[in-house]
């Protein structure tokens, strides 16, 4: 049962994050992107299908990134198929990266966990406010043009969430997903000297009530396993861990 519940809760994942280009590969998805997020430049492993050897498939899948000029990337988890798939590519020289972990929460328990003072906005659309924070402070700053691109995507399914001070002056943004049971906490940041106020606390309160508005129970997000100080906020907030996964990389031009 609990690994039925990690397999539907990827594919939210997946369908979360819709990458630019896509194909499928034997029960894999090929995903491509540009930019600097890893999920939307990788392979969605979550099916293995067909007759195809898994060094076949592997081959099949960096001819196809290295078309796009992209170094081969895959996503391997608990729900990564077939299971010596992280083996296989560590065989072939493909280097771990990206650790993270995916957490989830009742929407009532963050409710209850991060009352704050400082006053939200919620908007379905990116306000001027979103964007500035997003377009000067986040990873995606230097390629606005790919986020933009994953927000087209996802349409009407985005709630755009920022925190303000006493001044009108945004202090944190971050942007919930809705699916079909969940709301999904992704681009969070808070604005580098506003750091430390409980900015990143209200957005999730402001995400949270927005999710049970939209009656969805439970939120989850994707934090790294290094960012000691976003695990602790999120742990503080009422998440808990569910599972961990990473990403293998091929940076060398061939086999």
């Amino acid at each position: 049962m609990a690994m039925a519940a990690e397999r539907e809760l990827e594919q939210t994942v997946v369908e979360a994050w819709p990458a630019a280009e896509h194909a499928p590969l034997g029960g894999w998805l090929l995903r491509a992107s540009g930019g600097p997020t890893h999920r939307g430049n990788s392979v969605a492993a979550l099916q293995a299908s067909g007759d195809s050897p898994l060094d076949v498939r592997i081959e099949q899948a960096e001819a196809w990134y290295r078309q796009r000029a992209l170094p081969p990337m895959f996503q391997v988890g608990p729900c990564s198929e077939p299971r010596e798939l992280d083996a296989a590519l560590a065989a072939r020289g493909y280097r771990e990266t990206g650790a993270a972990w995916l957490a989830t929460a009742p929407v009532s328990r963050v409710l209850e966990r991060s009352a704050n003072g400082l006053r939200t906005q919620l908007a379905l659309s990116p306000a001027g406010d979103w964007l500035q924070v997003s377009s000067s402070a986040s990873r995606f700053a230097s390629t606005s043009d790919v986020l933009l691109g994953f927000l087209e995507r996802l349409g009407a399914r985005c709630r755009f969430a920022t925190a303000y001070d006493e001044r009108a002056q945004p202090l944190a943004i971050g942007l919930g997903v809705l699916s079909q049971r969940h709301l999904g906490v992704y681009a969070m940041l808070s604005v580098p000297e506003h750091r430390r106020r409980g900015a990143a606390r209200a957005v999730l309160r402001a995400l949270a009530e927005s999710a049970q508005q939209e009656s969805k129970a439970e939120l989850y997000l994707l934090v790294d396993a290094k960012n000691v100080a976003a695990r602790a906020l999120y742990a503080g907030c009422g998440f808990e861990d569910r599972y961990g996964y990473h990403y293998r990389v091929l940076d060398r031009a061939g086999h």
